[in-house]
C-alpha cells in the first residue's frame, strides 16, 4: 500500500507549510488522549552479508534513538537491519464516519475474477525469494529499496535501484502481487522493479503526464475479498507549493492494469496524500494537518467512507508514506523535518489488545532512512497475526 505523497529531499526544502486553509475531509470529532512512556526509543543496527527477506538475525550493537543514524549504507548491495523499542503512546477513543457510500467490490479496470476452471487460483501470490507476506517494502528518496518488519521492527536492505537515465530521486511507490515494486521517480516516471532483484528496472510503457496529472501517492487495491486481482489507486499531488488540505483540491485516481491509462474518479480535500490498499479491496489515504488523518475512501468514486483524526502525528510538510499489514497500520514520517531519518508509528487499528482504543505507538524517531514511498503487497495479511 502502499503506501506516499511526498516530495524528494532538494524539494521538500523549498516548501513551506502550515500556510493553507484547512478542512476536513468529512464532518469528523474525534476525541483523543496520549499517553507517553518515559523510556527514550533506543535503536539497533546490523550489517550483514546479502540475503532474502527473510527476518535476519545477526549479532547487533545498540545506540540511543537520540543519535543520528545517516551514516548508514546508502550504496552497498549488503542487508542493514535496524530495530527500536517503542517511546510514546496516543490514544483515539473513536472513529468518526461520513457514510457516503459502500467500499466498490467490483473494481475498476481489467481483471480476472477469482472462480477459475481447475484448481488455477486466479492472481495467486508468487513464491518468490522474497516473500511478499511478512513485510512493508519501503522507498528511500535517494531511491533505495528497503523492507520493514512489523513483527520485529526492523529494518532491512534490498539495495540501490538501478534505472539507466533516471536520477535517482523518488516520489512514491506501489507493491503488485507479482513481486515487482512500481516506483515513481519525481518527474513522474514509473518504473517497475523486482523485489527479489532491484537491479532489474523495467519500463512499463506508463505515459507521464496523462489528465494533467504527474505525480500521486499510490497503492496497489485488490478488486474485493473475493477477487484478489489488484490495481493501482493514487491521490494526486499537484507540485503547487507544499501538500494541502482543503475542499475537493485533489484527484482520486486508478490506472488500468492492463493499458496503464489513468482516470479520475473523484475528488478528495488532499492536495497531496499518501494511499495504502488491503488485500480484501479496501483503500485509504494518509494526508493532511491539524490532525493528520486516515481516511477510508470508496474506491468506486472516492467518497470518504470513514475519517480517523490522528491526534498528535503530524506530517508537517516532510516526507511521509503509510501501509496496513495484518490488520493495523504503519505511518512513516519525517514531522521533525530532519531529512534523514523518518519516524515509524504504529495505529492499532483493529483495537487486537481489546482496550476500546485505536492507540497510536511511536515505534522510532529515527528510522535508517528517509522513507517517501511504502508498499505492501494485497498478498499481505489483512487480519492480525
Amino acid at each position: 500500500m502502499h503506501g506516499l505523497t511526498r516530495l524528494a529531499p532538494a524539494l521538500l526544502l523549498a516548501a513551506a507549510c502550515g500556510d493553507s486553509s484547512q478542512t476536513t475531509a468529512g464532518n469528523s470529532q474525534s476525541d483523543t488522549s496520549v499517553t507517553a512512556t518515559t523510556d527514550a526509543p533506543s535503536t539497533t543496527v546490523t550489517t550483514a552479508t546479502p540475503t532474502t527477506g527473510d527476518d535476519p538475525n545477526p549479532t547487533t550493537t545498540t545506540s540511543s534513538a537520540s543519535d543520528s543514524l545517516g551514516g548508514s549504507s546508502t550504496g552497498d548491495p549488503g542487508t542493514t537491519t535496524a530495530t527500536a523499542s517503542s517511546s510514546t503512546t496516543t490514544t483515539t477513543d473513536s472513529t468518526s464516519t461520513a457514510s457516503t457510500g459502500a467500499v466498490d467490490d467490483t473494481g475498476t479496470g481489467s481483471s480476472t475474477d477469482t472462480g477459475t476452471t481447475g484448481d488455477v487460483e486466479a492472481c495467486a501470490c508468487p513464491d518468490i525469494e522474497v516473500p511478499l507476506d511478512d513485510g512493508i517494502f519501503v522507498l528511500s528518496g535517494d531511491a533505495e529499496l528497503w523492507k520493514y518488519f512489523p513483527k520485529t521492527n526492523s529494518f532491512e536492505m534490498l539495495g540501490a535501484l538501478d534505472c539507466p537515465g533516471l536520477f535517482p530521486s523518488t516520489f512514491s511507490m506501489a507493491v503488485d502481487r507479482t513481486g515487482f515494486a512500481w516506483v515513481q521517480f519525481t518527474a513522474g516516471e514509473l518504473r517497475k522493479i523486482a523485489v527479489s532483484d532491484v537491479s532489474k528496472c523495467e519500463d512499463p510503457g506508463y505515459v507521464v503526464g496523462q489528465q494533467g496529472v504527474t505525480n500521486f501517492g499510490m497503492a496497489f487495491v485488490s478488486n474485493s475479498a473475493n477477487d484478489a486481482c489488484d490495481q493501482i489507486y493514487g491521490n494526486t499531488y499537484s507540485g503547487n507549493g507544499p501538500f494541502a488540505e482543503g475542499n475537493k483540491i485533489g484527484d482520486f485516481i486508478t490506472i488500468d492494469p492492463v493499458n496503464l491509462q489513468l482516470s479520475k474518479l473523484g475528488k478528495t480535500n488532499f492536495d497531496g496524500a499518501e494511499v495504502t490498499g488491503t488485500g480484501d479491496g479496501r483503500a485509504f489515504i494518509f494526508g493532511g494537518s491539524n490532525p493528520s488523518k486516515l481516511v477510508e475512501l470508496d474506491k468506486q468514486d472516492g467518497s470518504v467512507v470513514n475519517v480517523l483524526p490522528l491526534g498528535t502525528l503530524e506530517i508537517n510538510n516532510g516526507a511521509f508514506a503509510f501501509a496496513f499489514f495484518a490488520g493495523d497500520f504503519y505511518l512513516f514520517t519525517d514531522s521533525d523535518n530532519d531529512f534523514t531519518n523518518s519516524e515509524v508509528t504504529h495505529l492499532d487499528y483493529d483495537d487486537s489488545d481489546n482496550n476500546g482504543k485505536q492507540d497510536l505507538t511511536l515505534l522510532t524517531d529515527a528510522a535508517p532512512l528517509l522513507i517517501v514511498g511504502a508498499g505492501v503487497s494485497t498478498c499481505a495479511p489483512t487480519a492480525p497475526q
